[in-house]
């Protein structure tokens, strides 16, 4: 259902920019102007400490670091256009498989995306651009803790990160637009929650009786993203 969601977000944009007016100069879509934007990814998560094999926790719980399968998603947001770029804050949210120590599980990552998309050559219609922001992440995968007595439950780890990148914008009317963007994201989660209650990872310890863990977990991720805006 996602892929064909996906595969419907072009054409529907074309279907929508038919009814719209006819394409304007440039000038008069730079002034400022507010924009909704709906957005489909393709996510993918590099091999970093979600290996699916390291193991971190105390005497109360035991978080199983789990490796998460790429997938697409689906998100949506808002922002600001002007002359120079647009600004954006925008929620996105994919299922994936996952797995660890031998286990076959599920995934859900969200995040929410305050980014800017910085024009290089504002003169063209087609306007090449970077990318770059910041990230809130949270990521929940399922029976992934095991509290005191065995018992499996759902964790949930929470972060922040930060986003680089590049993509090309397209009008499709004097009100709609296009965007695709390749953005790499390094994630960092500093909190594992579970049965017991949240912690700094920091406050755990590798594989349990082993040394303090001394840092976040680090989550390489890179996207494909592909938008349609909207200007009020």
């Amino acid at each position: 259902m996602k892929t064909l969601i996906a595969m419907l977000l072009l054409p529907l944009s074309l279907i929508l920019a038919a009814q719209e007016e006819p394409l304007v100069a440039a000038d008069s879509q730079d002034q400022g102007a507010f924009f909704f934007e709906a957005t489909s990814q393709y996510l993918s998560f590099a091999l970093a400490d979600l290996d699916g094999a390291g193991i971190i926790g105390n005497a109360d719980q035991v978080f199983f670091l789990p490796r998460i399968r790429p997938s697409l998603g689906l998100g949506f947001g808002f922002g600001r256009r002007f002359r120079s770029g647009l600004w954006a804050v925008t929620y996105l949210v994919s299922g994936h498989d996952a797995d660890f120590q031998a286990r076959e599980s599920t995934a859900v990552s969200r995040l929410v995306q305050v980014h800017s998309r910085i024009f290089l050559n504002r003169a063209s219609r087609l306007r090449p651009f970077l990318h770059v922001g910041l990230s809130f992440p949270w990521l929940k995968v399922r029976d992934n803790v095991a509290d005191g007595n065995g018992v499996l439950h759902d964790a949930t780890y929470a972060g922040v990160g930060v986003n680089g990148g590049a993509g090309l914008l397209a009008p499709l009317s004097s009100r709609m637009f296009f965007s695709a963007s390749l953005v790499c994201r390094y994630l960092g989660y500093l909190y594992a929650y579970g049965p017991v209650k949240g912690i700094d990872v920091t406050d755990l310890f590798d594989g349990v009786s082993g040394p303090r863990h001394r840092r976040f977990l680090r989550a390489p991720v890179v996207a494909l993203e592909l938008s349609l805006g909207y200007e009020l």
